[in-house]
């Protein structure tokens, strides 16, 4: 029998105290490029901005892959923690289909779709310019916190 359910919407309240808690030492919302800042969208949704510098490209001056896959992972995580979930990937799949560049703005915007017993499917774009540059689906399972 496959339990699906409806997934309230997440608060920024409840996941910056979550953040607070459990997840101070995070790179990507500590290190001073890469800290990310998260508004709600609409009742279901969070969005964080960030600003891409050289330092984080591959070749061509386009973002790298892998760090486009890190911060969208962390936005996934504290949209999780939005709900009052803390939340291990278990699975991430990417499609990216535009490059990403320096200079102007990334958003990200972030949704939860379900949970299957302690399993959350959640949902990820990355935009550039108004395109879509990368879209993200993952898993995540559903942790304690130990501190």
């Amino acid at each position: 029998m496959k339990i699906e359910a409806p997934l309230k919407g997440p608060s920024v309240i409840e996941m910056n105290r979550l953040r607070m808690r459990g997840h101070d030492r995070c790179l990507a919302c500590t290190h001073p490029d890469l800290k990310l800042h998260f508004t709600l969208d609409d009742p279901q949704t969070l969005r964080t901005s960030i600003d891409f510098t050289d330092a984080m490209t591959s070749f061509n001056g386009m973002v790298h892959g892998g760090l486009q896959a890190f911060v969208i992972d962390e936005a996934m995580t504290c949209a999780l923690m939005g709900l009052g979930i803390y939340g291990a990937t278990s699975e991430l799949k990417l499609r990216y289909s535009a490059p990403v560049e320096v200079g102007p703005t990334a958003h990200i915007r972030v949704w939860t779709e379900l949970q299957y017993h302690c399993l959350y499917k959640v949902k990820a774009e990355l935009t550039q310019s108004g395109k879509i540059c990368t879209k993200a689906s993952a898993r995540f399972m559903k942790q304690a916190l130990d501190r």
